[in-house]
């Protein structure tokens, strides 16, 4: 359970992150994604460096990232840089960890099994499981948005200094990654 709940704290890290400004920073400059245009610049594997109790790193190739907790894959998918912006676009979710849903004022552990996880085939999983639980409707469509939301594109502002990627989510909370 520990696992599911830090995979929802990576993802809502993730997906609330926001502008950190550094001087003598590096940043794209707006170039499509592939090839090794601006994307190249994050290639490679970033490791949380700020003593999290979970450790976590990001990793970038080409335009594709993968999301991996305890080196177990948690999400991936697709990014692009355009300016200071980096557009993250959520693929796939791995079900190694299960997916924990809160509806209805409960929690579900959804069992999943150990590979990737599409948008439709994550819905289609959590559905059923939750019928089968005796989900009303109400239940499972409020599960259904944060399944969507999961999946939402977001724009990621960034810089890059050296080989320290810092980043500073709203509650003030930031993280540094580094280079490995």
């Amino acid at each position: 359970m520990k696992k599911v709940k830090m995979v929802s704290v990576v993802l809502v890290c993730l997906m609330s992150l926001v502008f950190v400004s550094c001087e003598d920073s590096v940043t794209g400059a707006g170039v499509g994604s592939g090839g090794g245009g601006q994307e190249a610049t994050l290639n490679g594997t970033w490791v949380y460096a700020g003593g999290w109790e979970d450790p976590h790193a990001l990793i970038f190739n080409n335009g594709n990232f993968e999301v991996r907790l305890y080196g177990d894959p948690e999400m991936r998918g697709t990014f692009t840089i355009s300016g200071n912006n980096l557009l993250i676009s959520p693929t796939h979710f791995h079900g190694g960890q299960g997916w924990g849903v809160w509806t209805g004022g409960r929690v579900f552990d959804v069992p999943l099994g150990f590979r990737w996880y599409s948008r439709i085939e994550l819905r289609s999983a959590v559905t059923n499981y939750l019928r089968s639980a005796g989900v009303p409707d109400g239940g499972i469509s409020e599960a259904m948005e944060g399944i969507e939301i999961s999946f939402s594109p977001i724009i990621v502002p960034f810089t890059l200094v050296g080989s320290i990627l810092t980043l500073t989510f709203p509650d003030g909370w930031v993280a540094q990654y580094i280079r490995s």
